[in-house]
């Protein structure tokens, strides 16, 4: 489904029609947004755990020194 379908509903008096359209163009958006934002926020919640993860098993200058 696309907006041209929704276009060509509403031209030609089919509400019905158009307005489910309406509804599942606009539901597939909002997924779509809800999708990206997840992606996001994992993104920075791992992401900077990730980090710390590496920077907690490099070792620190005492312990290179004491080998």
């Amino acid at each position: 489904m696309d907006t041209q379908t929704f276009i060509k509903q509403v031209a030609a008096g089919d509400a019905a029609a158009a307005k489910e359209t309406l509804n599942d163009l606009l539901s597939n958006r909002a997924f779509e947004a809800l999708d990206a934002k997840k992606v996001e926020i994992a993104q920075s919640l791992y992401g900077s755990q990730a980090e710390e993860t590496v920077e907690a098993e490099e070792p620190t200058e005492e312990e290179t020194s004491e080998e």
